[in-house]
């Protein structure tokens, strides 16, 4: 493991995991956030909405995020392909209607990259970085609310990617372009119908705010293919964003998971840049 990893690096790691993550999530909404706490009346309401008619550019977003707040857990595999290096991950999430309530236990293997597995752990927005031995371990802990903290705010943007309420007018705002794209295939044991979703970058703040190069290199537009159930949730999407290849596979939606922070013996008591991950 390199320890001259700077908190660039590790930025972009994590951005890019928690980037396609909230982009699948497709933000979400007040009347999202209050269907996801509120009686089963009013769930009952919101899932109506969602699910009772053909998907349409007007409605693909909202609809599609009030299905995942319904829903409040998923089991995600992601594989990144980026220069000819793969970089899986494999993990839950927590989907809550802000990202104070949104959590996920996420471990990354950068396979080549020179990177080695990164393991990643967001709850009450404080995120837990374990990468094994430059981190001796353990857990660093950041939390990314702390203005003062350096690394809060190279890590900072996470907390607004994955912010339903700013998340929901940028993507409606950016999307520019929806439209059916062949049969539905077999995922997850169901129907899931793809479609071709295609934004406006430069209307979505987080593409804009990706660490160094990768933000030079996001083009002005880009396009998911979304599988999407008749439930109106996601079972995969796949996406090429400047040269890499990502696809992330969605199943076990609405299952009890319960994404805690690392114990307090797993967390070490120093930052980053005592572990060797220097600043730039």
């Amino acid at each position: 493991m390199p320890m001259n990893l700077r908190p660039k690096k590790l930025a972009a790691a994590a951005s890019v995991a928690v980037l396609v993550l909230g982009a699948a999530a497709c933000g979400g909404s007040d009347d999202g956030a209050a269907s996801k706490g509120s009686s089963s009346d009013s769930s009952s309401s919101s899932s109506s909405s969602s699910t009772g008619g053909e998907l349409t550019k007007a409605n693909f977003i909202s609809s599609v995020t009030d299905a995942q707040l319904d829903a409040k857990s998923s089991h995600v595999v992601m594989d990144i392909g980026v220069g000819g290096q793969s970089i899986k991950a494999e993990g839950d999430v927590e989907v809550g209607a802000s990202a104070a309530e949104t959590s996920m236990n996420l471990t990354m293997d950068m396979g080549s990259t020179g990177m080695g597995s990164l393991k990643m752990v967001l709850v009450d927005s404080i995120l837990y970085l374990n990468f094994g031995q430059m981190t001796g371990g353990k857990y660093a802990k950041i939390d990314l609310n702390d203005d003062s903290n350096p690394f809060a705010q190279q890590f900072g943007s996470i907390t607004e990617q994955l912010d339903p309420s700013q998340q929901l007018g940028q993507f409606e705002a950016a999307l520019t372009s929806f439209e059916k794209k062949g049969s539905p295939e077999k995922l997850d044991g169901v129907d899931a119908q793809p479609y071709e979703v295609v934004l406006d970058t430069t209307k979505i703040k987080a593409f804009s705010e990706l660490p160094g190069a990768a933000s030079a290199q996001m083009p002005k537009t880009l396009t998911y293919v979304m599988y999407v159930g008749s439930d109106n949730l996601l079972r995969r999407m796949t996406a090429d964003v400047a040269g890499s290849k990502i696809q992330v596979d969605y199943s076990q939606w609405g299952e009890d998971i319960d994404v805690k922070a690392p114990a307090a013996d797993e967390i070490t008591d120093k930052d980053l840049s005592q572990l060797g991950a220097m600043a730039s």
